[in-house]
């Protein structure tokens, strides 16, 4: 068979030429070929500029003595080339210095800590390692000469453990110093904890009784703080302290405490369904002792003392109301913007951030309701997905006081009802809508006597299931007295009503009223409201009397509310008044 055409431009690349150089290659050819560079070293082969290079970069005499000298010029060169750019080894460690003590003295977080060690460590590297690189050269340039004609190292004195130049210890501590730094930032990227968990202590103690108070007359406990309850457990959660802790409250004792060293407590808030805490930390500046941001959230399981999540939260205020935040099928964070997260896992969900001011209502269902006020449109109610973050609803009452001044904020009031309805309601009217889709289920006035004084509960009723339960005015046919009343939200009628005996009795000032296990508790006075007289106990069904107690308060004169009845106790707080004594939270009980 004839053989197969071969064309020219399909012959390989002959063996016998230099194979192609790269970009990189060709780039490093034109560096040694640069017209700065020592003749001697210009005019080298390849193979032999390589090994210059290398004695060069490992400060070690080349193996051929044939190019002693061109390696003698190559290493003047790189220290000509030193002292003419030695500002670069002298301004910018001052500069990173200088950085470095602004940045600390701004702030001292781990991690800005962390970043400050490391541009100090950088900065006595850099010239360290100019002084270092020098010496070897000299060092190279001393063992070049010291060898004999055939190349051999002339004899000389036996060596001896040489002690690391000052170069190679301030190199040594440069590397330590960013090593240091940069494990400061890991363990803060990792969220090192900065809190220390005591606890539990025993088993998880039980409710003051199985069945709600009937004769909340006994002082089962009080506290010099604030408490929230939670079966067995009164938990000190105090404004800007340093820790938490779970006390029993029979017997006495702690059964955790969570403390922090370098955060203070903004605000807590505790779902009794899940038994999760939620807990608002700001960080604290240990040279102007104030708080600062970013703020964190923090989820505890009650029963356990555990720490769930922790989640930094993103603002430019460590300002936050206290009892603004709001955990439930959603944690609610009113912290600039409202920030809502996952209440299983800390994630975030969505964050709100308009500009407004916002107060969470509260979850109900799958839906967030916000009280929202921008400026132009007045007090507005929300509806939002509690998932994804989604309007669902707004509305606005400001017809409810048609005409009058401050109709755009009127001070409306939300609560929650059973199947999943919202209640919005003032002195005057109330209304029920639907929590998802924001449609109006039933809206009426309040009821007013002849004379137009309202009859309604006001700011002081509360919601349990279908039924409204406040203080009301008890109409004639005697006498017009107050007492309380049962509701339906929907329509508006009134289920029953209960007079309190006494001629001149009242409700206390401060949220006089619970409902909770077929149960409403009120707290009425004899004084206008100021001190509490008197516990009274009404069938929530059917307004039937169950017990009037008149409690043996340790402090009778300050103005308790109700804060809670659940777990067989009734809880009163007094939040009105500043106080130090050991009475701000009282639970009162059957025995």
């Amino acid at each position: 068979m004839p053989e197969p055409a071969v064309h020219p431009e399909q012959h390989s690349t002959s063996p016998s030429s230099p194979p192609p150089r790269g970009p990189l290659r060709r780039l490093g050819d034109r560096r040694w070929q640069s017209r700065g560079l020592p003749e001697s070293v210009r005019r080298l082969p390849i193979a032999e500029r390589a090994a210059v290079a290398r004695a060069i970069r490992r400060c070690v005499p080349p193996s051929n003595p044939a190019l002693d000298e061109p390696t003698l010029a190559f290493g003047r060169y790189v220290r000509d080339q030193m002292r003419r750019y030695a500002w670069l080894y002298r301004w910018p460690p001052v500069a990173l210095v200088a950085i470095s003590a602004a940045t600390l003295a701004a702030t001292r977080t781990e991690r800005i800590v962390g970043t400050t060690i490391v541009l100090i460590g950088v900065a006595v590297l850099s010239p360290a390692s100019a002084a270092r690189r020098r010496e070897r050269l000299q060092r190279l340039e001393s063992a070049i000469r010291a060898r004999g004609q055939d190349g051999t190292p002339e004899p000389g004195p036996r060596r001896r453990l040489r002690v690391p130049s000052p170069a190679t210890a301030a190199i040594a501590a440069g590397m330590l110093l960013v090593a240091s730094g940069l494990w400061l930032q890991w363990a803060a990227h990792h969220h090192r904890n900065d809190w220390t968990i005591d606890g539990p202590h025993g088993a998880f103690p039980e409710a003051i009784a199985a069945q709600p108070a009937q004769h909340p007359q006994k002082v089962v406990a009080s506290y010099p703080y604030t408490a929230l309850t939670y079966g067995g457990l009164a938990i000190e959660a105090a404004w800007n302290s340093g820790s938490v802790t779970a006390h029993r409250i029979r017997p006495a004792a702690t059964y955790w405490r969570l403390a922090r060293r370098d955060h203070r407590l903004l605000d807590a808030d505790l779902d009794p369904a899940t038994g999760r805490l939620l807990l608002v930390w700001a960080h604290l500046d240990p040279d102007s002792d104030t708080t600062e941001v970013p703020l964190q959230a923090m989820a505890v399981d009650v029963r356990t003392g555990a720490i769930r999540w922790t989640r930094m939260i993103s603002t430019h205020s460590d300002v936050l109301d206290r009892g603004s935040t709001v955990i439930g099928r959603a944690a609610l964070i009113p912290a600039e913007a409202v920030t809502v997260l996952d209440p299983a896992t800390g994630h975030r969900r969505w964050r709100l951030h308009d500009g407004c001011d916002e107060a969470p209502g509260g979850t109900l269902g799958g839906t967030v309701i916000l009280r929202h006020e921008c400026p132009g449109t007045g007090l507005l109610v929300e509806g939002y997905d509690a998932a994804t973050g989604h309007l669902l609803w707004s509305m606005n009452f400001a017809s409810w006081w048609p005409g009058r001044e401050h109709a755009a904020v009127l001070p409306v009031r939300v609560g929650g009802l059973g199947r999943n309805r919202v209640v919005v309601w003032t002195l005057e009217r109330e209304a029920v809508y639907d929590a998802t889709t924001g449609a109006e289920i039933g809206e009426h006035r309040q009821p007013v006597d002849a004379d137009g004084k309202v009859l309604g509960a006001g700011e002081n009723k509360v919601f349990d299931g279908e039924t409204g339960y406040g203080p009301c005015w008890i109409t004639p046919p005697r006498d017009l007295r107050k007492g309380i009343c049962a509701t339906d939200p929907v329509t508006g009628r009134r289920l029953w009503s209960f007079r309190f005996p006494g001629a001149e009795e009242t409700t206390q000032l401060s949220s006089p009223m619970a409902v909770a296990d077929g149960r409403v508790y009120t707290l009425t006075s004899d004084h206008g409201g100021e001190i509490v007289d008197h516990v009274n106990v009404n069938d929530a069904r059917t307004g039937a009397l169950l017990a009037r107690v008149s409690p043996a308060f340790p402090r009778p004169d300050h103005m308790y509310g109700i804060r809670t009845a659940a777990a067989g106790a009734l809880v009163l707080t007094d939040e009105l008044v500043p106080t130090q004594t050991s009475n701000k939270t009282v639970v009162l009980g059957d025995g």
